[in-house]
């Protein structure tokens, strides 16, 4: 009886000996619209590092510094723009930025409307027709928001679309949802955010002068409090691997040549993209429709993933 006792003192010890070896989560701080993706890498990182964990915190950029100023807590930043990564590193939370070797991926945007369009858009000029009910990201909050401004205000639309808004969304799945429930006409999104939504959307491609691209940078924040593990995820994210996975949710990694304003210049890589989330959207609606990887390329597996859900 006393050898069993001792026998289980010991593996009690082990097991809690080995919980007390559990690392302390890392804390990513990601725009909403990037969560796609993220999760999934999140995913690989914790399996190959056993006793890691990454709590990712999703929300619109414009509320990413004022919580790094309060808090000070925090391991990884990649927000919804460049611009608001710049900001953080002029505060000082962010050290040693490579512009080019620290952006993963981009987002694209694109036009969508509830499935089968019932207000009919064809074009972003539409937006502005009396009557069509728009959805766009309140600027202060989040990074579409401000895409979405500088979009209108190029096309000479911005002050005929602020008349036709019904919503002012402090993220960008919330306007993913008011479009899957029908309770807009209309609205412009990131790529990425498109493709979550390829049941329930119709998706129409902005013409490349409309169509933004926008960098995506990532870092290890200054404050943080495992810097080295950190440094092993963004490793991971900038990798092949990393920037392959982003590629799967319709992002851009090599989006190709855009302007000072950050819209494409003409023709050029992205059109892929677009046809390949069209194409998406219809086979994902269709079941009687082939998946052909020659026409989805990496989206396949977001089209296949969506047919089998309920």
């Amino acid at each position: 009886m006393k050898r069993r006792i001792a026998a289980f003192l010991v593996l009690l010890g082990l097991f809690l000996g080995g919980c007390a070896r559990q690392e302390p989560p890392l804390l990513f701080h990601a725009a909403a619209g990037q969560r796609s993706a993220l999760d999934e890498i999140g995913a690989i990182f914790e399996e190959r590092h056993p006793g890691t964990r990454v709590n990712f915190s999703y929300k619109g950029s414009g509320y990413f510094l004022p919580d790094l100023v309060r808090s000070r807590e925090g391991d990884l930043y990649m927000p919804g723009e460049e611009f608001y990564f710049l900001q953080a590193r002029d505060r000082g939370f962010i050290n040693n930025y490579d512009p080019v070797a620290d952006v993963p991926a981009h987002f694209v945007t694109v036009l969508i409307t509830p499935k089968g369009n019932p207000a009919g858009i064809r074009r972003l000029e539409d937006l502005a027709r009396p009557g069509v009910r728009v959805g766009l990201g309140n600027p202060k909050s989040c990074a579409i928001g401000v895409r979405q401004e500088k979009t209108l205000r190029r096309a000479g639309i911005l002050e005929a679309v602020l008349a036709n808004t019904r919503m002012s969304a402090k993220c960008i799945p919330e306007l993913g949802n008011a479009i899957q429930h029908r309770g807009i006409d209309a609205t412009v999104v990131w790529s990425s955010t498109a493709a979550l939504y390829l049941r329930d959307v119709e998706i129409i491609p902005l013409e490349p002068r409309y169509r933004a691209v926008v960098r995506l940078p990532v870092g290890v924040l200054t404050v943080s409090r495992d810097p080295a593990r950190a440094r092993l995820l963004k490793d991971l994210i900038l990798s092949p691997e990393g920037r392959s996975i982003f590629e799967r949710h319709a992002y851009a990694v090599d989006p190709g040549p855009v302007d000072e304003e950050g819209f494409c210049t003409g023709p050029g890589p992205t059109d892929l993209l677009m046809q390949r989330l069209v194409e998406a959207a219809r086979v994902t609606q269709d079941p009687t429709l082939e998946v052909d990887e020659k026409t989805l390329g990496p989206l396949v597996g977001e089209v296949l993933r969506q047919r089998a859900s309920k």
